[in-house]
């Protein structure tokens, strides 16, 4: 049986994301802050990437109110480099980290899209301490695998939710109307993994909403499967 560690895995994406690679006969291994686990710790990071196939790092400090600048950056980008180290040290043979729309440097009234719909090819521009925090590991994945040959997807969800969340939100609420169901999302970190990928791939996922993914339907050979409940 293939074995992944999860970053983050008490986390609501972390969750479900166990529950559909359980279902696919991944053995899953779990690292959270909840259960002691902190991916600043570099020597703890390597000896849970020991024996895995395949990383999944969805551990992150994910707004820019959830710490300090300097904590999100910390956390963010070497948490995320202590994760790549040991991938490399412990010869996986995949990594799948997450990014964030945040990183094109629209949300939450940063500035406005340079075209819509948003593709992946549109420019990451984010300048507070979360978005750039992903803009910096974006790059850093793709450096680390030109120099590793490790395969990376760097998955760029709009905002997830769940099913009582979608239903209680009017569909023009959030960054030009865009949402992820988190099944979805979780369903495109398994393809990832089981995907062949070559290189390192960036992809939006977004259900409804002025986002594109067809990077993901592309690469991944993923699509949304939740809409609005009335849709």
């Amino acid at each position: 049986m293939r074995t992944v560690l999860v970053t983050g895995a008490a986390g609501r994406v972390g969750r479900r994301v166990m529950s559909h690679l359980e279902a696919t006969d991944w053995q899953v291994q779990t690292f959270d802050l909840a259960y002691g686990d902190d991916v600043r710790d570099e020597v703890h990071v390597s000896d849970a990437v020991r024996g895995c196939d395949a990383v999944v790092h969805a551990a992150a400090l994910a707004h820019d109110t959830a710490g300090t600048p300097t904590e999100i950056v910390t956390t963010n980008v070497i948490g995320t480099w202590h994760v790549l180290r040991a991938a490399e040290v412990h010869e996986v043979s995949k990594v799948v980290t997450f990014s964030s729309a945040q990183v094109f440097g629209f949300a939450e009234g940063e500035g406005l899209p340079l075209y819509v719909p948003v593709d992946d090819d549109h420019p990451v521009r984010a300048s507070r301490p979360y978005g750039m925090s992903k803009r910096l590991i974006e790059d850093m994945c793709e450096a680390w695998t030109t120099r590793t040959s490790i395969p990376t997807v760097v998955l760029r969800p709009v905002m997830i939710l769940e099913d009582d969340e979608m239903r209680a939100l009017d569909p023009g609420a959030g960054e030009l109307g865009a949402v992820v169901h988190v099944d979805d999302v979780a369903d495109a970190v398994t393809r990832s993994l089981t995907m062949p990928i070559d290189g390192h791939v960036r992809a939006i996922l977004c259900g409804p909403g002025e986002f594109t993914s067809t990077v993901a339907r592309d690469a991944l050979g993923w699509r949304p499967s939740r809409g609005w409940p009335d849709s």
